[in-house]
């Protein structure tokens, strides 16, 4: 028997066949070899901002950047435009020393606020109440009080008030009040000792 001969023009028929496959089916989906589109075929990339097809602006893959944070660090104070006023008071039930130190009762802050109330805003007072006494601390005290007064179209027939009462001066026996209320109209508050 002879021996049969492989034939050499076999494998490289099909390789060459495969290779025309490959290439006819990167041309079918757009990849023709190079950066350029198949013909008849448009880019994905010329897609307007409508997200119609055409020669508009290109549109980008990023993300639109968020609003520059704001770079002004200074802090406000949102009681700026609340009611103050100061006011001169002393007692006897104060026991200051010579450095500041102390208490000031919260019987004498209330009726201080009563006072100043009735007579300066022209308001009925039906409570003046503060959490605590005023602890001084070389001539620094704070205190949160409220002074209820009457207010027909109130709830109740009453209206709350709620504010601070903070020490911002002495002289002798005396002390100032910086006294803060927002819930009081400014030009009702603008009186001064």
């Amino acid at each position: 028997m002879t021996p049969i001969r492989r034939s050499t023009w076999m494998p490289r028929l099909l390789t060459a066949a495969a290779g025309t496959v490959l290439a006819l089916s990167l041309t079918a989906c757009g990849g023709s070899g190079g950066d350029e589109p198949a013909e008849g075929q448009k880019s994905e990339a010329v897609q307007t901002e409508k997200g119609g097809f055409g020669g508009g602006a290109v549109e980008s893959e990023e993300p639109e950047s968020a609003e520059a944070e704001p770079t002004d660090t200074k802090s406000t104070d949102p009681f700026a435009d609340a009611a103050k006023t100061t006011n001169w008071a002393s007692d006897d039930g104060m026991k200051i020393d010579k450095k500041g130190n102390g208490v000031v009762p919260a019987s004498s802050i209330e009726a201080d606020l009563i006072d100043l109330f009735e007579n300066k805003l022209d308001l009925k007072v039906k409570e003046a109440k503060c959490d605590s006494d005023m602890e001084l601390n070389e001539w620094y005290g704070f205190k949160s009080c409220q002074v209820s007064v009457k207010d027909k179209d109130a709830y109740k027939g009453r209206k709350k008030y709620f504010g601070t009462v903070k020490i911002v001066d002495h002289k002798d026996k005396m002390v100032k009040y910086e006294l803060m209320f927002p819930g009081i109209d400014k030009e009702d508050f603008d009186f001064k000792d």
